[in-house]
């Protein structure tokens, strides 16, 4: 495959008209010489050039001109994938799921009218990047940042006071979770924050200086009413009693205009409150669209490698050949060929020609399940190109397989945390989690997925093994037999192999998961949740906290 054919057709004209000059210049020195005398005789009184020695360097320039017109042309093969940059926006929504989003000055609660306002917010940020934060006494990211606003909104539908077992409200420390979230990226960034403004344990105040020197400005929703109301307490749907504080009185939670005007004064930004006809939304939209953008990865594809180099090299060693072959024979005239030929074999572009040999050879070994002289194809390719992700990506596949199972964790762990492109982290971060799975290691498993996810966010098969992680980080399935467990559990390999010999990029084997689609859909929708805490863990996690710390657990 060619990027620039046009070359191709201006390239056959070009070496007909070198061929014909060349056989033309020789039937003129042959008639020049037989009208001078026997050509033996004129050869022993004049040095002329012989025929054979004419004719090599011809073939070399030649070749040189062929090869010439191949990298003009510009040859592609093999593909890669690639992260496509955009300008966009970096937006994170930061809302409050502690214990007092339950009052009900909002029918049906507070968390259930911000869900609503923040989907509104969602639709009038086409082509931002969005990251949700959920925060009770503890924030957490349970959507990195993603230019798949449907995906964020599913995200946010499922947000509950369950997904974060630290009760209270910490809006400091959301705050600062946003700043570190944010802080690899240029220009300005938001952050929306909605809640009721209660918080007894952190300084807001200080979290949005700090942001605010990372260029963040905050838009704080304060949703509630000033005058309060109580928590409701429900079981299986039916209320059952209100919170109630460790003295015994009913708790009513107020919004807490006050700290939210300065959260939104300290960082240049603006105060709302929520209303019932949610205008707030599009006003809070029409600032952070205001707001400059910054370029980073939206998406990544795939396109076909650029191999101009290897002809091009070619072509001047070529050149540099048949300049170094005198027409007249001398002695010691192939030194400096074997200098020149030293030199080429040393050079950059033999290691990479080295290095892609090397990682094809893998790749067959590979494919016919000789795993150890694979890896041993693949270390050589990393020691030639140091700075290649597949060697080292294909490296840990093979280790998988020959059972080196520490090794092979170690290998996409490592990949997935170092500069590689976004794609291949995003794999690397795939297989990792597919390793957890296979060992029943379902956190690290989740943990693993919802990074790739942000990396590589479109991937069906990612997202379906998420919901399935997310299914048994609930309810673990029964252990079973060691025969049965590979037919159960789809994820016992890495889902990337090396491919076909062109392609150097390992492409996706496809799982084969135990529930349907439309169940990973279902439990997508609850992608953030964590697993619950048990009631021995809150009771050790209260023994811990200092006692100078707030007991409001709301």
């Amino acid at each position: 495959m060619f990027k620039y054919p046009a070359f191709l057709w201006a390239l056959l004209p070009a070496l007909t008209a070198a061929g014909l000059s060349y056989f033309q210049g020789e039937k003129r020195r042959a008639r020049i010489s037989r009208a001078l005398g026997d050509s033996r005789t004129l050869e022993r009184l004049a040095s002329l050039g012989r025929g054979p020695r004419r004719l090599l360097k011809f073939w070399l320039k030649f070749w040189a001109l062929a090869f010439l017109g191949l990298g003009l042309a510009g040859p592609q093969w093999g593909l890669e994938l690639v992260s496509a940059e955009s300008d966009a926006r970096q937006v994170l929504i930061a809302v409050d799921v502690s214990q007092s989003m339950l009052a009900e000055d909002f029918k049906p609660s507070r968390l259930e009218k911000a869900k609503r306002e923040l989907a509104l917010l969602l639709d009038q940020l086409p082509g931002s990047r969005v990251g949700i934060i959920a925060f009770a006494g503890e924030p957490a990211l349970v959507c990195p940042l993603t230019t798949d606003l449907e995906a964020a909104k599913q995200i946010l539908s499922s947000l509950s006071p369950d997904m974060v077992p630290v009760p209270g409200t910490g809006i400091g420390k959301a705050i600062k979770l946003a700043s570190q979230s944010l802080e690899r990226y240029s220009g300005e960034k938001s952050l929306v924050l909605i809640t009721d403004g209660e918080d007894h344990r952190t300084d807001p105040l200080k979290a949005a200086r700090e942001a605010l020197a990372q260029s963040m400005r905050i838009f704080p929703i304060g949703i509630g009413s000033p005058e309060g109301e109580p928590i409701p307490i429900k079981e299986g749907g039916n209320l059952s009693g209100y919170k109630k504080d460790k003295n015994g009185r009913t708790v009513i939670s107020k919004l807490g205009e006050g700290a939210l005007s300065a959260i939104a004064a300290e960082t240049r930004g603006r105060y709302y409150r929520a209303t019932a006809g949610e205008s707030e939304a599009a006003l809070i939209a029409e600032e952070i669209l205001k707001a400059g953008k910054a370029k980073g990865a939206a998406s990544s594809m795939a396109r076909y490698k650029n191999r101009f180099a290897v002809p091009l090299g070619l072509a001047l060693a070529l050149l540099m050949l048949e300049f170094l072959i005198p027409e007249l024979q001398k002695k010691k005239t192939l030194l400096p060929v074997v200098l020149l030929l030293t030199g080429a074999l040393h050079s950059p572009l033999h290691a990479a020609l080295g290095a892609e040999g090397s990682l094809r050879r893998g790749n067959k070994l590979y494919r016919k399940e000789l795993y150890a002289p694979a890896l041993k194809e693949y270390e050589e390719a990393g020691r030639r190109k140091p700075r290649d992700p597949r060697p080292f990506f294909n490296a840990g596949d093979a280790l998988y397989h020959l059972g080196e199972y520490g090794k092979a964790q170690e290998a996409f762990a490592a990949l997935a945390e170092s500069a590689a492109p976004a794609p291949l982290r995003g794999q690397a971060y795939y297989n990792l989690g597919n390793m957890h799975m296979a060992q029943g290691q379902y956190p690290q498993a989740v943990e693993a997925y919802r990074n790739a996810l942000g990396l590589a966010s479109k991937d069906p098969d990612l997202r379906h093994n998420l919901a399935l992680a997310l299914r048994y980080l609930k309810n673990p399935p029964p252990q079973k037999k060691q025969k049965d467990q590979g037919k159960e559990n789809p994820q016992n390999q890495p889902s990337q192999s090396p491919n076909s010999q062109d392609r150097q990029q390992p492409e996706k084997s496809k799982p084969q998961p135990p529930i349907s689609r439309e169940d990973a859909e279902r439990l997508l929708r609850a992608v953030a949740e964590k697993e619950k805490s048990a009631p021995q863990l809150k009771r050790e996690k209260a023994a811990k906290r200092p006692p100078s710390e707030p007991e409001e657990d709301w």
